[in-house]
């Protein structure tokens, strides 16, 4: 789909149109590092710019860009695409393709200098595969519904909040507002003898590093936010593990190598009862102050962390059946679908999607062998403000044999940077010090 613009955006049924032509210079851009500045400063202000960055001409060019900041000896690839046209994992894909492509023994080590070029070598003509295209996942396999689910799902679409006004978990802390579009960030990393000792942490209590993530950001939000009463948040979740591959329809389709959007998600309820246990045991003044977790709060931290890995396990083991994406047919068109939501009071507070492992980091033995070889320094992805969504998305991503990269966006003007920035810090020091614990 990379090559594949998109008509028709402000109507109800916008389609993928195939070109002819694509002139890589629209796509692909070099930007030399200077080196009297921060080489650091200079990546977060390119990394800024394109969180706030729209994707324009779409009808004629596909939505996505490649930004490459070269250095002295090493380089920084900014992947940055529109998500209609693909999800997180075909992100991750892009990235093990590009890795594996530059450690080719046949890799041309000019290519920097063509694309450069202002001659139109760079202009690819594209073959017919417009017929190739991945289909939605709903073509590909039936999504059951019980009844149940699906009236539970329709009402929570349309019932008038004038009368039903919002539930105890709602996100009333962060309205939804319109403008700006501004993308705030904090970040941090892990390094990987403290990713591994955590992942052994996870592993005797029963969880995962996503149920983990959630937990956390539980404790620290129930604690800075202090007028609410309960809390709402969302894991993403890949759908490829549960679509066919080779069908009689698509029989080049490999949906686990196809770069689109096989995607659903999953809600997580953290109740009144449950938020005023956790400030019973830890206050703002503890977690301000640097305090380490005490015991009581820890076991509440890997009770909930559990059972938010169990209920992923259990959405997972009920493959298809009741998914949000048998709920989507329902919808007509999107515009008003979208208007509406934004009408609406906020339900997340939070989002937690986990990318899992990148190849490309080398333990100290292959370092040895392969010294000359590209590896993968850092693997960070960065969601762009979702206005209706989650007032918070936090992304997790891990190099392997190297660190653990966390990021955290919200709206410019919806949460207050001191939240997001004091998000971050706990999870930071608080993962480090499990890790340390371990």
């Amino acid at each position: 789909m990379d090559h594949v613009p998109r008509w028709g955006e402000d109507t109800a049924k916008p389609t993928f149109v195939r070109l002819e032509v694509l002139d890589l210079r629209n796509h692909i851009h070099w930007k030399t590092l200077d080196g009297a500045v921060s080489r650091e400063k200079q990546y977060l202000e390119e990394l800024q710019l394109q969180l706030d960055s729209r994707f324009d001409n779409l009808a004629t060019q596909p939505g996505w860009r490649v930004i490459i900041l070269t250095g002295a000896e090493s380089i920084e690839v900014l992947y940055v695409w529109n998500h209609p046209h693909h999800g997180g994992m075909s992100g991750k894909i892009f990235h093990r393709q590009l890795f594996q492509n530059l450690n080719k023994e046949n890799f041309s080590k000019p290519l920097a200098y063509k694309l450069q070029d202002d001659s139109g070598s760079l202009i690819v003509n594209l073959p017919e595969s417009s017929e190739k295209l991945p289909p939605p996942p709903e073509v590909l396999t039936a999504f059951p519904m019980t009844t149940p689910f699906l009236v539970k799902k329709i009402w929570k679409e349309v019932k008038p909040y004038s009368i039903f006004p919002p539930t105890n978990v709602h996100a009333t802390w962060a309205p939804v507002k319109l403008q700006p579009f501004a993308t705030p960030f904090e970040s941090f990393s892990i390094d990987n003898d403290t990713v591994l000792k955590v992942v052994a942490s996870c592993r005797r209590h029963q969880t995962t590093f996503t149920g983990l993530f959630h937990a956390l950001v539980l404790l620290s939000l129930s604690s800075g936010l202090r007028d609410m009463k309960g809390f709402a948040a969302r894991t993403p979740y890949d759908l490829r593990h549960y679509l066919p591959s080779h069908t009689r329809e698509y029989p080049w389709l490999v949906p686990k190598e196809s770069i689109c959007n096989y995607v659903s998600v999953l809600d997580h309820k953290f109740h009144p009862d449950l938020v005023a246990k956790i400030r019973a045991e830890f206050s703002p003044d503890r977690v301000a102050a640097g305090e380490p977790l005490p015991a009581d709060i820890m076991h509440t931290v890997w009770s909930v962390a559990a059972r938010v890995r169990q209920e992923i396990k259990d959405r997972l083991d009920s493959g298809i059946v009741n998914d949000m994406i048998g709920i989507m047919k329902f919808a007509e068109d999107w515009r008003p679908q979208q208007e509406s939501e934004t009408r609406k009071p906020r339900y997340l507070s939070w989002l937690v999607t986990n990318l899992g492992v990148l190849e490309g980091g080398l333990g100290k033995a292959e370092t040895e062998r392969q010294r000359n070889n590209w590896k993968i320094r850092r693997a960070q992805l960065f969601l762009s403000t979702e206005i209706p969504s989650a007032a918070l998305s936090i992304a997790v991503s891990t190099i392997k044999n190297g660190q653990m990269d966390i990021t955290c966006v919200w709206q410019d003007c919806v949460v207050g940077p001191d939240l997001g920035a004091n998000l971050t810090n706990n999870l930071n020091q608080w993962l480090t010090e499990i890790g340390s614990l371990a």
